[in-house]
């Protein structure tokens, strides 16, 4: 399967950041044969991928140190569909130059097509650390791709912020508008799988996604009134207008995430929404209750969340032993999640457990340094952010 971008890889020197024939010069044992055989492989790489695939190959056999060639001869892999052994060759291109963030990116999407999401996302985030180069197309494929693993798992604030620095460029790119529709209705599934009148509210839930995201409020304004009056009763629509308006309008949020849940009780997104917002405006006993809601149809590996949610609830409230025992939960659940370590350290110090408080100060504060606070924020699904 051809990934949108993904055929300019193969002849630019932008998507890996390499330059293939000095790299050659400077290793080669035998330098007419290997130079040849690495020329041939690069002129024929997009146009005839086998053959450049073979050409490698060959020039590998010669020089198997050689990471650049391991990594082209993947690409040339990938886009003949042998996504095992493009994996297999991209490891040992990453091996060899492990500060190469385009490898791992491309290691990632060869392993997203082997369905290994979590290990995918790993190695593409590996990646996005180490940079990603100045190819956009590719830089969009990559972050599409990790948000579309996102979402499968229902990790609907993560695959946003994986987005939302491709909207900081001038050009719109279909499909993350796309998938941003996904993000903002809160589907756990690709659009080819839904049917044409859900893909219709995605394409008007992503147009209004994106022109926020992109900072043109007249046009995200116009696209949110738009998918409100055609598709007024389709699951989702409420809930992602509530997205957009928590910024600005806590008490107008609230009542779209409230119509989200009367037109799709198990809308569980919408529910937690609901508890931040009510934990925000001082109503900590209802949010306890949707959250109580939530947690019976929220997947397992997002529960975390509501046990955080009914910590700081409990917290307000001064129900210091149950906010604690909230907060540990979430805390086993999701130990990378900084914020949880902050409210637990607040709840051990009101209780008097000082050391318990030093202790979760300072894990809050190592995995702070760890993570970038100035990151592009996603809009996230509630008081905390997910941990990776």
């Amino acid at each position: 399967m051809r990934v949108p971008g993904l055929n300019t890889f193969a002849s630019s020197a932008l998507a890996l950041g390499l330059f293939l024939v000095s790299g050659a010069r400077a290793q080669a044992p035998s330098a007419a044969t290997f130079e040849d055989l690495a020329r041939a492989a690069q002129a024929v790489l997009d146009s005839r991928p086998a053959e450049a695939a073979g050409l490698y190959k060959q020039a590998l056999a010669m020089r198997p140190d050689w990471a650049e060639g391991w990594l082209y001869m993947g690409a040339a892999l990938y886009q003949l569909d042998r996504h095992a052994e493009a994996t297999d060759a991209f490891r040992k291109g990453v091996a060899l130059a492990p500060r190469q963030g385009t490898g791992w990116a491309f290691l990632g999407l060869s392993e997203a097509e082997l369905d290994d999401p979590d290990q995918a996302l790993a190695d593409i985030r590996k990646g996005e650390e180490i940079g990603l180069g100045d190819n956009r197309q590719f830089e969009a494929a990559v972050r599409v791709k990790a948000a579309q693993l996102l979402i499968r798992s229902s990790s609907f604030d993560e695959a946003l912020s994986q987005l939302l620095p491709l909207s900081l460029h001038s050009e719109t790119v279909q499909a993350a508008e796309e998938t941003m529709g996904l993000c903002a209705l809160a589907i756990p599934t690709t659009l080819s799988e839904l049917p044409p009148q859900k893909r219709a509210v995605v394409a008007v839930a992503g147009k209004a996604a994106w022109a926020s995201a992109s900072q043109h409020p007249a046009e995200a304004a116009a696209a949110y009134r738009k998918m409100l009056d055609q598709y007024p009763n389709e699951p989702g629509v409420h809930y992602a207008y509530g997205l957009y308006l928590r910024e600005t309008d806590l008490a107008g949020a609230l009542s779209e995430f409230q119509k989200e849940v009367q037109i799709n009780p198990k809308h569980w997104p919408a529910l937690i929404g609901i508890a931040s917002l009510q934990i925000r405006q001082g109503a900590a006993d209802a949010a306890i209750q949707a959250l109580h809601q939530a947690a019976k149809i929220v997947p397992a590996r997002h529960r975390w969340l509501c046990h955080a949610e009914l910590g700081h609830a409990n917290l307000i409230l001064d129900h210091l032993d149950a906010a604690i025992t909230e907060f540990e939960t979430a805390e086993r659940l999701m130990p990378s999640n900084a914020q949880v370590r902050f409210f637990l350290a607040q709840a051990y110090r009101r209780l008097g457990r000082k050391e318990d408080a030093q202790r979760e100060t300072a894990e809050f504060e190592k995995l702070k340094l760890q993570q970038d606070p100035l990151g592009v924020p996603a809009l996230r699904l509630s008081t905390f952010s997910g941990g990776k």
